[in-house]
């Protein structure tokens, strides 16, 4: 049985677009039985990485500070995949999430090798589990997932801009393939299955410019309704 670990890197918790994407991913992975841990990061007690380097010398391996990661290693070790979620906030995950993934450096060596073309740090660890990224932002240009994308670009990305279209009925219908496209993934990827290119492709959604036009309008007629109240 696969298992896949669940961190959820926003704030809104199971009330923002985040987890819609992260939920259709877990219904398809348990179709396929797979074996789910989640978690709500803003409900933990997690400090970020204080660079103080103890991990490698002191107590190698072993993190100085005592939090609800001492918890959370054991279970990154033992998954299999690791389903992140985050909404885009400046252009990058957010602080949540990175003071989650911060803490993995415990899972480092301090040696230097070359792997790769580039300069890396050996693995602590036998293997660590293989990474999926969901991401959401509320602008409709997918350019807003460069950063993350360059930053992780070992992980399978998942990504939705204009992510509020998941709290209207229509937007709901429109993007109801998409959600369908997601739970496939999960369940392929439960299953130990390859995905397609055309799949992969399919994860990240491309509006059109006059989709993009239409989000504009809808968002700054919103935002005006809100600012007269």
């Amino acid at each position: 049985m696969m298992k896949i670990l669940v961190f959820n890197g926003s704030p809104r918790k199971s009330n923002g677009t985040t987890d819609i994407l992260l939920e259709a991913f877990i219904e398809g992975a348990k179709s396929s039985g797979a074996d789910i841990e989640k978690h709500h990061i803003v409900d933990l007690g997690l400090n970020g990485c204080r660079g103080c380097f103890n991990c490698w010398w002191v107590t190698p391996g072993k993190c100085i500070q005592r939090d609800d990661m001492d918890k959370l290693l054991p279970s990154i070790v033992e998954a299999d995949v690791m389903l992140l979620g985050t909404p885009i906030y400046g252009r990058n995950i957010t602080h949540y999430l990175q003071k989650l993934l911060e803490r993995t450096f415990v899972f480092s060596l301090p040696e230097m090798v070359a792997r790769d073309g580039e300069t890396q740090h050996p693995g602590r660890v036998r293997k660590f589990p293989s990474l999926v990224l969901a991401a959401t932002c509320g602008f409709p240009d997918s350019s807003n997932f460069d950063i993350v994308k360059a930053l992780y670009p070992m992980a399978l990305q998942i990504f939705l801009p204009a992510a509020q279209l998941l709290l209207y009925e229509e937007g709901k219908k429109q993007l109801s393939g998409f959600l369908e496209t997601i739970k496939e993934a999960g369940r392929k990827i439960a299953a130990g299955e390859e995905l397609s290119k055309e799949m992969k492709d399919a994860l990240i959604v491309e509006f059109s410019d006059e989709m993009k036009k239409e989000i504009m309008e809808m968002h700054n007629r919103y935002s005006q309704s809100q600012s007269s109240k």
